[in-house]
Order: C-alpha cells, then sequence, then structure tokens
C-alpha cells in the first residue's frame, strides 16, 4: 500500500513539475540575444564534434600502432623462446 502511494505521489510530483515547466517555459519567440547565444552554441557544439571525431581517429592511429607493436614484441618472445630452446638442447 505504502509502495503504491509513493508511486502515486511520484507521478504526481513529475506531472506538476512538468506541467511548470511548461508554463514558464513558453515565450512568443526567442529575442536576438537569445538567437545569438543558440547560434554560438550551435558553433560550439558543431566545433567540439569535430574535436571528438579527431581524437577518434588519433585513438585509431594510436591502437594501430600499439597493436603492431604487441605483435612485434610476441614475435620477438616467440624467437627467444626458440633461441631458448635450442640452446638448451
Amino acid at each position: 500500500m505504502q509502495k503504491l502511494n509513493r508511486t502515486v505521489t511520484a507521478r504526481a510530483l513529475a506531472i506538476l513539475f512538468a506541467g511548470s515547466v511548461v508554463l514558464v517555459g513558453c515565450s512568443s519567440s526567442p529575442d536576438d540575444a537569445q538567437m545569438k547565444q543558440l547560434n554560438d552554441l550551435k558553433e560550439e557544439v558543431s566545433a567540439l564534434q569535430k574535436d571528438v571525431a579527431a581524437k577518434e581517429d588519433q585513438k585509431g592511429a594510436l591502437d594501430k600502432q600499439i597493436a603492431e607493436k604487441n605483435a612485434k614484441l610476441k614475435k620477438c618472445n616467440d624467437d627467444q623462446a626458440i633461441v631458448k630452446q635450442r640452446l638448451a638442447k
């Protein structure tokens, strides 16, 4: 029963909050300052997305280098094991 009351209360609060946000957030149109701020934010988002893409490319290149070095290291370790095996005979 308490769980039901909590659920009803939580939903009522959520509906009340959503309604107040809608009422407070409504305006006829944004003014010039708000539009400039919005455009600035869009430009910033675009620039940040380009930075993210560049960093992901760098990460891919670094991952490739790491894989190459790990392969080379594995080959060296295998060669070393073969040499130790042959010396032990």
